[in-house]
């Protein structure tokens, strides 16, 4: 068990590493479209590489914030009914959600963007317009990078389910939300 911990911190640390790398794709998106809408407000000046550049950032950002996203349990969950679970039943939904729908669904979807991607390398893709960007297949490999990511990140949360149902000593106790759910009641509670 304690090697499947390491795993799974090994894992969680490269993905926040991609997390951080990816987040400056958000600097490069914000310089970009401001910098489009400008010269197009006030020189009227279009710009078909910008607005490329746009959308590659927009997928350099979102691929490799997927899998920090999924282990930092900010993607999206049924609330209601998970919030409501113990540990050991939340466990047992994380394992079976993860090998039986998320590894599989990462393996098919991860081929088949692989085979997207290197097919636009081999054909050497461009963009359809004449002053678009070149080399297509670089922001497509982006698809299967993510892909891939989501299924490490599911790989180190099947580790910590295991974990949290063979041995729960070994994990440290979960912490606190940094963001409290509020109830008007809570509120009320409060003035």
């Amino acid at each position: 068990m304690r090697s499947l911990l390491k795993i799974s911190r090994a894992i969680d640390a490269l993905l926040v590493a991609l997390g951080k790398i990816g987040s400056f794709a958000l600097l490069g998106l914000m310089i970009t479209v401001m910098f489009d809408v400008v010269t197009r407000r006030f020189a009227n000046l279009g710009s078909t590489r910008l607005q490329e550049a746009e959308w590659h950032f927009h997928t350099i950002l979102i691929m490799l914030s997927l899998g920090l996203a999924y282990i930092k349990d900010s993607h999206v969950r049924i609330d209601l009914i998970h919030a409501t679970l113990s540990p050991r039943k939340k466990a047992w939904i994380e394992l079976l959600g993860g090998l039986f729908l998320l590894l599989p669904f990462c393996g098919f979807a991860g081929y088949f963007a692989t085979q997207l991607a290197w097919t636009s390398y081999i054909r050497g893709e461009v963009s359809q317009s004449v002053d678009g960007l070149p080399f297509r297949f670089a922001i497509k490999a982006m698809l299967p990078l993510g892909i891939y990511l989501v299924a490490l990140a599911g790989i180190s949360r099947i580790s910590l389910a295991l974990i949290t149902l063979r041995r729960p000593d070994l994990l440290p106790p979960p912490p606190t939300s940094h963001m409290p759910h509020t109830t008007d009641a809570a509120v009320m509670e409060t003035r």
